[in-house]
Protein backbone atom coordinates (compact mmCIF):
# COMPACT_ATOMS: atom_id res chain seq x y z
CA UNK A 1 0.00 0.00 0.00
CA UNK A 2 1.34 3.49 -0.71
CA UNK A 3 -0.27 7.07 0.40
CA UNK A 4 0.57 10.16 -1.71
CA UNK A 5 -0.66 13.60 -1.25
CA UNK A 6 -3.44 15.91 -3.33
CA UNK A 7 -2.84 18.93 -3.14
CA UNK A 8 -6.70 20.04 -3.65
CA UNK A 9 -7.86 23.95 -3.33
CA UNK A 10 -11.20 24.79 -1.90
CA UNK A 11 -12.15 28.49 -2.74
CA UNK A 12 -9.55 30.32 -1.44
CA UNK A 13 -8.05 27.75 0.98
CA UNK A 14 -5.38 25.18 -0.12
CA UNK A 15 -5.57 21.46 1.49
CA UNK A 16 -4.00 18.78 1.80
CA UNK A 17 -5.66 15.72 1.38
CA UNK A 18 -3.99 12.06 2.14
CA UNK A 19 -4.79 9.36 -0.09
CA UNK A 20 -4.93 5.74 0.93
CA UNK A 21 -4.27 4.64 -3.07
CA UNK A 22 -5.68 0.61 -2.28
CA UNK A 23 -9.33 1.61 -2.83
CA UNK A 24 -8.35 3.83 -6.42
CA UNK A 25 -6.18 1.38 -7.82
CA UNK A 26 -8.05 -1.30 -7.26
CA UNK A 27 -10.86 0.59 -8.30
CA UNK A 28 -9.06 2.38 -11.51
CA UNK A 29 -8.01 -1.34 -12.62
CA UNK A 30 -11.56 -2.64 -12.87
CA UNK A 31 -12.44 0.28 -14.97
CA UNK A 32 -9.84 -0.26 -17.14
CA UNK A 33 -10.89 -4.10 -17.56
CA UNK A 34 -14.36 -3.36 -18.36
CA UNK A 35 -13.83 -1.43 -20.87
CA UNK A 36 -11.12 -3.45 -22.56
CA UNK A 37 -13.47 -6.74 -21.65
CA UNK A 38 -16.72 -4.75 -23.19
CA UNK A 39 -15.41 -2.70 -25.71
CA UNK A 40 -18.82 -1.05 -25.15
CA UNK A 41 -17.60 2.46 -27.12
CA UNK A 42 -15.88 0.68 -30.15
CA UNK A 43 -19.40 -1.03 -30.37
CA UNK A 44 -21.09 2.19 -30.65
CA UNK A 45 -18.29 3.82 -33.05
CA UNK A 46 -19.20 1.12 -35.23
CA UNK A 47 -23.06 1.74 -35.77
CA UNK A 48 -21.81 5.65 -35.50
CA UNK A 49 -19.54 5.25 -38.82
CA UNK A 50 -21.50 2.45 -40.53
CA UNK A 51 -25.26 2.86 -39.50
CA UNK A 52 -24.99 6.80 -39.70
CA UNK A 53 -22.03 7.61 -41.67
CA UNK A 54 -20.93 10.89 -41.90
CA UNK A 55 -22.72 13.64 -40.39
CA UNK A 56 -21.99 17.66 -41.51
CA UNK A 57 -23.77 19.87 -39.64
CA UNK A 58 -26.72 21.05 -41.03
CA UNK A 59 -27.28 17.48 -43.32
CA UNK A 60 -29.37 14.59 -42.83
CA UNK A 61 -26.47 13.16 -41.68
CA UNK A 62 -26.56 15.07 -38.80
CA UNK A 63 -30.10 15.02 -37.99
CA UNK A 64 -29.58 11.09 -38.25
CA UNK A 65 -26.35 11.20 -35.92
CA UNK A 66 -28.45 13.07 -33.21
CA UNK A 67 -31.37 10.35 -33.42
CA UNK A 68 -28.74 7.64 -32.76
CA UNK A 69 -26.68 9.41 -29.80
CA UNK A 70 -30.20 10.55 -27.92
CA UNK A 71 -31.53 7.06 -28.48
CA UNK A 72 -28.58 5.71 -27.48
CA UNK A 73 -27.97 7.46 -24.28
CA UNK A 74 -31.74 6.73 -23.54
CA UNK A 75 -30.85 3.14 -22.73
CA UNK A 76 -28.08 3.64 -20.49
CA UNK A 77 -29.76 4.75 -16.97
CA UNK A 78 -29.01 8.71 -16.68
CA UNK A 79 -31.07 10.48 -15.01
CA UNK A 80 -32.09 12.83 -18.28
CA UNK A 81 -31.05 13.00 -21.62
CA UNK A 82 -32.42 15.99 -23.55
CA UNK A 83 -31.30 17.71 -26.72
CA UNK A 84 -30.28 21.64 -26.60
CA UNK A 85 -31.60 23.32 -29.80
CA UNK A 86 -28.72 25.30 -31.76
CA UNK A 87 -28.82 27.04 -35.49
CA UNK A 88 -26.02 25.79 -37.70
CA UNK A 89 -24.69 26.55 -41.21
CA UNK A 90 -25.89 24.28 -44.19
CA UNK A 91 -23.22 24.00 -46.89
CA UNK A 92 -23.15 20.93 -49.69
CA UNK A 93 -19.83 20.70 -51.21
CA UNK A 94 -21.19 19.53 -54.70
CA UNK A 95 -19.12 18.37 -57.44
CA UNK A 96 -15.58 19.40 -58.65
CA UNK A 97 -13.00 18.62 -61.04
CA UNK A 98 -9.82 20.05 -61.46
CA UNK A 99 -6.97 19.00 -64.00
CA UNK A 100 -3.97 20.61 -65.90
CA UNK A 101 -5.20 21.65 -68.94
CA UNK A 102 -3.70 20.40 -72.31
CA UNK A 103 -2.63 17.12 -70.61
CA UNK A 104 -3.72 13.67 -69.09
CA UNK A 105 -2.50 14.53 -65.47
CA UNK A 106 -5.32 14.34 -63.16
CA UNK A 107 -5.29 15.86 -59.63
CA UNK A 108 -7.36 14.80 -56.77
CA UNK A 109 -8.95 17.09 -55.04
CA UNK A 110 -11.61 18.50 -52.22
CA UNK A 111 -13.33 21.95 -51.81
CA UNK A 112 -12.25 23.85 -48.83
CA UNK A 113 -15.82 23.60 -45.82
CA UNK A 114 -17.41 26.91 -47.00
CA UNK A 115 -15.79 27.83 -50.54
CA UNK A 116 -18.03 29.26 -53.00
CA UNK A 117 -18.58 27.62 -56.41
CA UNK A 118 -16.41 28.84 -59.49
CA UNK A 119 -18.54 30.10 -62.45
CA UNK A 120 -20.95 27.71 -64.08
CA UNK A 121 -18.32 27.44 -67.14
CA UNK A 122 -15.66 27.01 -64.35
CA UNK A 123 -12.18 28.80 -64.05
CA UNK A 124 -9.28 28.17 -66.80
CA UNK A 125 -6.54 30.31 -65.82
CA UNK A 126 -2.80 30.06 -65.55
CA UNK A 127 -1.31 29.11 -61.72
CA UNK A 128 1.29 30.70 -59.60
CA UNK A 129 3.35 28.92 -56.80
CA UNK A 130 3.93 30.76 -53.78
CA UNK A 131 4.76 28.19 -50.57
CA UNK A 132 2.48 29.99 -47.70
CA UNK A 133 -0.16 32.55 -46.90
CA UNK A 134 2.71 34.51 -45.22
CA UNK A 135 4.82 34.65 -48.65
CA UNK A 136 1.90 36.48 -50.05
CA UNK A 137 4.02 39.74 -48.94
CA UNK A 138 6.84 39.19 -51.75
CA UNK A 139 4.54 39.43 -54.65
CA UNK A 140 2.14 41.64 -56.28
CA UNK A 141 -1.05 42.68 -57.69
CA UNK A 142 -0.15 42.66 -61.24
CA UNK A 143 1.73 38.84 -59.98
CA UNK A 144 -1.50 37.53 -59.13
CA UNK A 145 -4.26 38.67 -60.34
CA UNK A 146 -6.17 37.16 -62.55
CA UNK A 147 -4.38 33.11 -61.68
CA UNK A 148 -5.17 30.25 -59.32
CA UNK A 149 -2.74 30.49 -56.54
CA UNK A 150 -0.92 27.45 -55.35
CA UNK A 151 -0.38 27.31 -52.00
CA UNK A 152 2.64 24.38 -52.15
CA UNK A 153 4.06 24.14 -48.78
CA UNK A 154 3.94 20.78 -46.85
CA UNK A 155 2.90 19.69 -43.38
CA UNK A 156 6.46 19.82 -41.39
CA UNK A 157 7.42 16.44 -40.76
CA UNK A 158 10.27 16.95 -38.39
CA UNK A 159 8.22 18.03 -34.96
CA UNK A 160 7.41 15.38 -33.11
CA UNK A 161 4.61 17.24 -31.44
CA UNK A 162 2.29 16.96 -34.97
CA UNK A 163 -0.53 19.08 -33.40
CA UNK A 164 2.42 21.80 -33.53
CA UNK A 165 3.02 21.04 -37.23
CA UNK A 166 -1.00 21.38 -37.86
CA UNK A 167 -0.97 25.03 -36.51
CA UNK A 168 1.59 25.63 -38.37
CA UNK A 169 0.14 24.68 -41.79
CA UNK A 170 -3.63 24.92 -41.30
CA UNK A 171 -2.93 28.96 -41.84
CA UNK A 172 -2.93 28.63 -45.78
CA UNK A 173 -6.09 26.33 -45.54
CA UNK A 174 -7.96 28.78 -43.25
CA UNK A 175 -6.98 32.08 -44.69
CA UNK A 176 -5.37 30.99 -47.96
CA UNK A 177 -8.52 32.33 -49.95
CA UNK A 178 -9.27 35.52 -48.25
CA UNK A 179 -5.70 36.32 -48.57
CA UNK A 180 -5.27 35.85 -51.84
CA UNK A 181 -8.33 37.24 -53.14
CA UNK A 182 -6.60 40.48 -51.68
CA UNK A 183 -4.44 40.32 -54.61
CA UNK A 184 -6.79 39.20 -57.46
CA UNK A 185 -6.87 35.62 -57.28
CA UNK A 186 -9.26 34.13 -59.84
CA UNK A 187 -8.99 30.96 -56.84
CA UNK A 188 -6.88 28.98 -54.28
CA UNK A 189 -5.06 25.65 -54.58
CA UNK A 190 -3.64 24.17 -51.32
CA UNK A 191 -1.37 21.56 -50.51
CA UNK A 192 -3.53 19.16 -48.35
CA UNK A 193 -2.31 19.88 -44.57
CA UNK A 194 -1.68 16.11 -43.85
CA UNK A 195 1.19 13.68 -41.94
CA UNK A 196 0.93 11.56 -44.60
CA UNK A 197 2.21 11.52 -48.63
CA UNK A 198 -0.65 9.43 -50.01
CA UNK A 199 -3.04 11.03 -52.73
CA UNK A 200 -6.19 11.49 -50.09
CA UNK A 201 -7.18 15.21 -50.18
CA UNK A 202 -8.23 16.71 -46.47
CA UNK A 203 -10.92 19.25 -46.50
CA UNK A 204 -11.74 21.39 -43.25
CA UNK A 205 -13.09 24.79 -42.61
CA UNK A 206 -11.97 28.28 -44.77
CA UNK A 207 -12.91 32.03 -43.75
CA UNK A 208 -13.94 34.76 -45.84
CA UNK A 209 -14.30 37.64 -43.09
CA UNK A 210 -12.29 39.91 -44.32
CA UNK A 211 -12.39 39.48 -48.21
CA UNK A 212 -13.90 42.02 -50.35
CA UNK A 213 -14.27 39.08 -53.43
CA UNK A 214 -15.12 35.11 -52.11
CA UNK A 215 -12.80 32.94 -54.37
CA UNK A 216 -12.80 29.25 -54.75
CA UNK A 217 -10.97 27.20 -52.69
CA UNK A 218 -9.58 23.44 -53.03
CA UNK A 219 -6.88 20.97 -51.53
CA UNK A 220 -5.11 18.42 -53.50
CA UNK A 221 -3.84 15.42 -52.23
CA UNK A 222 -0.49 15.12 -51.60
CA UNK A 223 0.80 13.18 -54.54
CA UNK A 224 -1.50 15.68 -56.56
CA UNK A 225 0.26 18.75 -54.88
CA UNK A 226 3.42 16.77 -56.15
CA UNK A 227 2.47 16.56 -59.56
CA UNK A 228 1.41 20.05 -60.07
CA UNK A 229 4.86 21.54 -58.74
CA UNK A 230 6.86 18.99 -61.12
CA UNK A 231 4.57 20.09 -63.89
CA UNK A 232 5.29 24.00 -63.19
CA UNK A 233 8.82 23.48 -62.94
CA UNK A 234 8.47 22.27 -66.52
CA UNK A 235 6.39 24.55 -67.59
CA UNK A 236 5.50 28.12 -65.43
CA UNK A 237 2.69 29.19 -67.54
CA UNK A 238 0.57 26.09 -67.61
CA UNK A 239 -2.95 26.57 -66.69
CA UNK A 240 -5.44 24.68 -64.49
CA UNK A 241 -9.17 23.87 -65.48
CA UNK A 242 -11.51 23.84 -62.44
CA UNK A 243 -14.76 23.59 -61.89
CA UNK A 244 -16.39 23.37 -58.43
CA UNK A 245 -20.46 23.48 -57.95
CA UNK A 246 -20.68 24.04 -53.98
CA UNK A 247 -23.87 25.58 -53.07
CA UNK A 248 -24.94 27.29 -49.21
CA UNK A 249 -27.95 27.31 -48.06
CA UNK A 250 -30.36 28.58 -45.31
CA UNK A 251 -29.19 27.71 -41.63
CA UNK A 252 -31.07 25.10 -40.07
CA UNK A 253 -31.49 23.43 -36.21
CA UNK A 254 -29.76 21.10 -34.87
CA UNK A 255 -29.05 19.79 -31.46
CA UNK A 256 -25.95 19.25 -28.82
CA UNK A 257 -27.16 15.87 -27.38
CA UNK A 258 -26.99 15.66 -23.35
CA UNK A 259 -26.87 13.10 -20.99
CA UNK A 260 -27.12 13.73 -17.30
CA UNK A 261 -26.73 12.74 -14.18
CA UNK A 262 -27.83 14.79 -10.77
CA UNK A 263 -24.70 14.82 -7.97
CA UNK A 264 -25.81 13.06 -4.45
CA UNK A 265 -23.49 16.02 -2.55
CA UNK A 266 -22.96 18.76 -4.88
CA UNK A 267 -25.97 19.05 -7.75
CA UNK A 268 -24.72 22.20 -8.41
CA UNK A 269 -21.75 21.60 -9.68
CA UNK A 270 -21.35 20.70 -12.95
CA UNK A 271 -18.85 18.46 -14.35
CA UNK A 272 -18.72 17.67 -18.29
CA UNK A 273 -17.10 15.43 -20.63
CA UNK A 274 -17.72 15.28 -24.12
CA UNK A 275 -16.82 15.37 -28.00
CA UNK A 276 -18.21 16.57 -31.03
CA UNK A 277 -21.08 14.62 -32.76
CA UNK A 278 -20.31 16.50 -36.43
CA UNK A 279 -17.92 15.14 -38.83
CA UNK A 280 -16.57 16.05 -42.29
CA UNK A 281 -18.73 14.88 -45.42
CA UNK A 282 -15.90 12.85 -46.96
CA UNK A 283 -16.02 9.86 -44.48
CA UNK A 284 -17.13 8.44 -41.54
CA UNK A 285 -15.31 10.50 -39.17
CA UNK A 286 -14.25 8.04 -36.58
CA UNK A 287 -11.01 10.06 -35.34
CA UNK A 288 -12.33 13.03 -35.69
CA UNK A 289 -14.33 12.77 -33.75
CA UNK A 290 -16.74 10.06 -33.86
CA UNK A 291 -14.08 8.27 -31.41
CA UNK A 292 -13.90 11.49 -28.44
CA UNK A 293 -17.86 10.84 -29.30
CA UNK A 294 -18.02 7.60 -28.23
CA UNK A 295 -15.10 7.41 -25.25
CA UNK A 296 -17.06 10.38 -23.72
CA UNK A 297 -20.17 8.42 -23.92
CA UNK A 298 -18.57 5.08 -22.36
CA UNK A 299 -16.04 7.10 -20.32
CA UNK A 300 -19.32 8.13 -17.64
CA UNK A 301 -21.38 5.04 -18.77
CA UNK A 302 -17.95 2.86 -17.28
CA UNK A 303 -18.60 5.12 -13.88
CA UNK A 304 -22.36 4.17 -13.85
CA UNK A 305 -21.92 0.52 -14.58
CA UNK A 306 -19.43 0.48 -11.83
CA UNK A 307 -21.63 1.84 -9.14
CA UNK A 308 -19.98 4.83 -8.41
CA UNK A 309 -22.10 7.25 -6.03
CA UNK A 310 -21.33 10.54 -7.97
CA UNK A 311 -21.36 13.77 -5.60
CA UNK A 312 -21.31 16.53 -8.95
CA UNK A 313 -23.80 16.14 -11.31
CA UNK A 314 -22.20 14.69 -14.30
CA UNK A 315 -23.22 15.33 -18.08
CA UNK A 316 -21.95 13.78 -21.38
CA UNK A 317 -22.29 16.58 -24.11
CA UNK A 318 -22.15 15.65 -27.76
CA UNK A 319 -21.62 19.08 -29.35
CA UNK A 320 -22.90 20.01 -33.01
CA UNK A 321 -20.72 21.38 -35.41
CA UNK A 322 -17.17 22.06 -34.19
CA UNK A 323 -16.25 21.83 -37.82
CA UNK A 324 -17.57 24.72 -39.02
CA UNK A 325 -17.92 27.39 -36.32
CA UNK A 326 -18.27 25.78 -32.56
CA UNK A 327 -21.83 26.45 -32.99
CA UNK A 328 -22.69 23.74 -30.03
CA UNK A 329 -20.30 24.58 -28.07
CA UNK A 330 -20.57 28.37 -27.66
CA UNK A 331 -24.59 27.55 -27.48
CA UNK A 332 -23.76 25.13 -24.33
CA UNK A 333 -22.10 27.83 -22.55
CA UNK A 334 -24.12 30.89 -23.79
CA UNK A 335 -27.42 28.61 -21.99
CA UNK A 336 -24.92 27.76 -18.89
CA UNK A 337 -23.70 31.09 -18.12
CA UNK A 338 -27.27 32.71 -18.65
CA UNK A 339 -28.66 30.39 -16.10
CA UNK A 340 -26.40 30.27 -13.13
CA UNK A 341 -24.42 27.06 -13.79
CA UNK A 342 -21.44 26.56 -12.39
CA UNK A 343 -19.31 24.17 -14.67
CA UNK A 344 -15.98 22.81 -12.36
CA UNK A 345 -14.71 20.42 -14.49
CA UNK A 346 -14.24 19.55 -17.89
CA UNK A 347 -13.04 16.97 -20.30
CA UNK A 348 -13.10 16.64 -24.14
CA UNK A 349 -11.52 14.37 -26.35
CA UNK A 350 -11.07 15.33 -29.46
CA UNK A 351 -7.31 13.79 -30.82
CA UNK A 352 -8.01 10.56 -32.14
CA UNK A 353 -8.87 7.08 -30.70
CA UNK A 354 -4.83 5.92 -30.55
CA UNK A 355 -3.33 5.14 -27.37
CA UNK A 356 -3.41 7.69 -24.19
CA UNK A 357 -0.58 9.79 -23.41
CA UNK A 358 -2.10 12.21 -20.59
CA UNK A 359 -3.81 15.44 -20.43
CA UNK A 360 -3.55 19.14 -21.67
CA UNK A 361 -4.81 21.62 -18.29
CA UNK A 362 -6.73 24.56 -18.79
CA UNK A 363 -6.83 25.95 -15.17
CA UNK A 364 -5.66 27.99 -12.19
CA UNK A 365 -2.40 26.67 -10.99
CA UNK A 366 -4.12 25.09 -7.99
CA UNK A 367 -6.11 23.10 -10.19
CA UNK A 368 -2.96 22.25 -12.27
CA UNK A 369 -1.08 20.71 -9.15
CA UNK A 370 -3.86 19.07 -8.50
CA UNK A 371 -4.53 17.06 -11.92
CA UNK A 372 -1.11 16.52 -11.81
CA UNK A 373 -1.33 14.82 -8.43
CA UNK A 374 -3.02 12.20 -9.88
CA UNK A 375 -0.44 11.33 -12.14
CA UNK A 376 0.74 8.42 -10.28
CA UNK A 377 -2.56 6.45 -10.83
CA UNK A 378 -2.63 6.65 -14.10
CA UNK A 379 1.06 5.93 -15.08
CA UNK A 380 0.44 2.19 -15.67
CA UNK A 381 -1.86 2.83 -18.52
CA UNK A 382 0.27 4.83 -20.41
CA UNK A 383 -0.79 8.35 -19.45
CA UNK A 384 2.23 10.41 -19.00
CA UNK A 385 2.56 13.36 -20.24
CA UNK A 386 0.76 16.53 -18.54
CA UNK A 387 1.01 20.21 -20.32
CA UNK A 388 -0.52 23.13 -19.09
CA UNK A 389 -2.96 24.98 -22.09
CA UNK A 390 -5.41 24.74 -23.97
CA UNK A 391 -8.32 22.13 -23.16
CA UNK A 392 -9.50 21.58 -26.46
CA UNK A 393 -12.12 24.33 -28.65
CA UNK A 394 -15.58 23.02 -27.53
CA UNK A 395 -14.99 22.30 -23.51
CA UNK A 396 -12.55 25.62 -23.47
CA UNK A 397 -15.86 27.69 -24.11
CA UNK A 398 -16.67 26.98 -20.44
CA UNK A 399 -13.34 28.69 -19.38
CA UNK A 400 -13.96 30.55 -16.19
CA UNK A 401 -11.70 30.36 -12.85
CA UNK A 402 -13.83 28.04 -11.08
CA UNK A 403 -12.99 25.34 -13.73
CA UNK A 404 -10.75 22.41 -14.43
CA UNK A 405 -11.03 22.08 -18.24
CA UNK A 406 -8.96 19.00 -19.33
CA UNK A 407 -8.06 17.97 -22.96
CA UNK A 408 -7.29 13.93 -23.11
CA UNK A 409 -4.32 13.47 -25.32
CA UNK A 410 -4.18 10.34 -27.43
CA UNK A 411 -1.00 9.76 -29.51
CA UNK A 412 -0.90 12.25 -32.39
CA UNK A 413 1.59 10.41 -35.04
CA UNK A 414 -1.47 9.10 -37.44
CA UNK A 415 -4.24 11.09 -36.12
CA UNK A 416 -3.34 13.73 -39.71
CA UNK A 417 -3.00 10.60 -42.14
CA UNK A 418 -6.58 10.52 -41.55
CA UNK A 419 -7.65 14.18 -40.54
CA UNK A 420 -10.48 15.54 -42.99
CA UNK A 421 -10.07 12.87 -45.36
CA UNK A 422 -12.04 9.98 -47.17
CA UNK A 423 -10.01 8.08 -45.24
CA UNK A 424 -11.39 8.22 -41.84
CA UNK A 425 -13.17 5.67 -41.18
CA UNK A 426 -14.10 2.92 -38.07
CA UNK A 427 -11.15 0.45 -39.53
CA UNK A 428 -8.73 3.33 -39.19
CA UNK A 429 -9.61 2.70 -34.94
CA UNK A 430 -7.64 0.17 -32.75
CA UNK A 431 -10.48 -1.43 -30.56
CA UNK A 432 -7.79 -1.60 -27.31
CA UNK A 433 -6.08 2.25 -27.78
CA UNK A 434 -10.30 3.46 -28.38
CA UNK A 435 -11.07 1.66 -25.01
CA UNK A 436 -7.66 2.61 -23.12
CA UNK A 437 -9.04 6.24 -23.98
CA UNK A 438 -12.33 6.01 -22.33
CA UNK A 439 -11.03 4.40 -19.15
CA UNK A 440 -8.70 6.90 -18.63
CA UNK A 441 -10.86 9.62 -19.17
CA UNK A 442 -13.31 7.64 -16.72
CA UNK A 443 -10.33 7.34 -14.08
CA UNK A 444 -9.96 11.23 -14.23
CA UNK A 445 -13.99 11.68 -13.44
CA UNK A 446 -13.72 9.96 -11.27
CA UNK A 447 -10.64 11.04 -9.02
CA UNK A 448 -11.30 14.42 -9.81
CA UNK A 449 -14.84 14.15 -8.45
CA UNK A 450 -14.62 11.46 -5.66
CA UNK A 451 -11.30 13.99 -4.14
CA UNK A 452 -14.42 17.33 -4.87
CA UNK A 453 -10.62 18.62 -6.60
CA UNK A 454 -11.60 22.79 -7.17
CA UNK A 455 -9.29 25.33 -8.74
Amino acid sequence: MKKIFLLAGFASVTAFAQIDTTADEAFIRGIYDDALLNQQGYQWLHELCKEVGPRLAGSEGAERAVEWAQETLDTLGFDRVYLQPVEVPHWERGELSVAIAGSSIELNACALGGSVPTPEEGITAEVIEIPDVDDLKNYTREDIEGKVVFFSAPMRQTYINTGSAYGEAVKKRHTGAMEASKYGAAAVIIRSVTTRMDDAPHTGSMTYEGAEERIPSIALGYQSADRLHNALQQNPALKVNMTLTSQWFDPVMSYNVIGEIVGSEFPDEIAVVGGHLDSWDLAEGAQDDGAGSVQSMDGLFLLMRSGYEFKRTHRVVLYMNEEFGLDGAREYARVAQETGERHVIGIESDGGGDVPRGFSIQSLPSGVEAVESFKWFLEPYGLREYSIGWSGADIGQLRNDDAILLGYRADSQRYFDYHHAPTDVFESINARALQLGAASMASMLYLLDKYEVRP
